[in-house]
């Protein structure tokens, strides 16, 4: 397996569809990782969300997953 991976160029794996796919993913669990803490604060309808708040965390956990899930996705060949 390491060695098909060597033997493949970096233009070619780029180029596939399910690395791609993993790319999109993972930019959109980073964004929704990053902007938790807002959309808590639309949620709520406050401007001040404390750390441990339920929809912060979920919203969290839920990014994360994206990024697991587009790891996952990019090394399946």
């Amino acid at each position: 397996m390491t060695t098909a991976l060597l033997l493949v160029s970096l233009a070619e794996r780029l180029s596939q569809a399910n690395v791609i796919i993993g790319i999109v993913l993972c930019a959109i669990g980073i964004a929704i990782a990053i902007l938790a803490r807002r959309i808590a604060c639309a949620a709520r309808k406050t401007s001040n969300v404390p750390n441990d708040d339920t929809i912060m965390v979920t919203t969290k956990v839920i990014g994360l997953i994206f990024i697991v899930v587009a790891l996952v996705v990019m090394i399946i060949q």
